[in-house]
């Protein structure tokens, strides 16, 4: 080779990066458990404040209307008991986590949906020693499940976080 530039470098960290990304595979469930705990705060936020994924405001409930008709302020909707807020969890993957809860009736209050009567014409239900009767109750969807911008800076805080703690400052 007549004419040649020979550039060297001292691989050392690049070579300590790497072997670092080597130990990823027994890392990672680390990195999932913390994304999904931070994904499960933000869905109990979402009750907190009684917003969407997207920070709309849910429709006031009729069980949390009432509860404001007898002086006490308005009940919080989808927050009687705090059993669904409290039963949303996270479960790490081999490939990732998953957010979500076994509560049967979360994906109707979630999606929204039309309850009709099994037996006869009407509904019959009380809320507050008060009872009402009708041909059908219409839940309009409260969506708590979703990413929103602010929960994917969250997850690349934490990404960015874990690269520099495990990666970087360990190689």
């Amino acid at each position: 080779m007549p004419f040649a530039i020979t550039i060297q470098a001292d691989s050392s960290p690049i070579e300590a990066v790497l072997k670092q990304l080597g130990n990823f595979e027994s890392l990672k469930n680390q990195l999932f458990d913390e994304i999904g705990a931070g994904l499960v705060d933000s869905v109990q936020h979402r009750f907190l404040t009684g917003t969407d994924v997207d920070g709309n405001p849910w429709k006031i409930s009729w069980r949390a209307s009432m509860q404001g008709r007898d002086g006490v302020g308005v009940g919080e909707t989808l927050r009687n008991t705090g059993r669904l807020m409290s039963s949303y969890t996270h479960n790490v993957l081999s490939s990732g986590v998953e957010v979500g809860t076994d509560v049967a009736y979360a994906p109707p209050l979630h999606y929204g949906a039309t309850i009709l009567p099994k037996n006869g014409q009407y509904i019959t239900f009380a809320v507050g020693g008060q009872y009402r009767k009708v041909k059908q109750s219409v839940l309009p969807p409260r969506t708590q499940l979703g990413i929103n911008a602010e929960d994917e800076v969250m997850i690349l805080d934490i990404v960015g976080s874990f690269i520099d703690e495990h990666l970087l400052r360990g190689a």
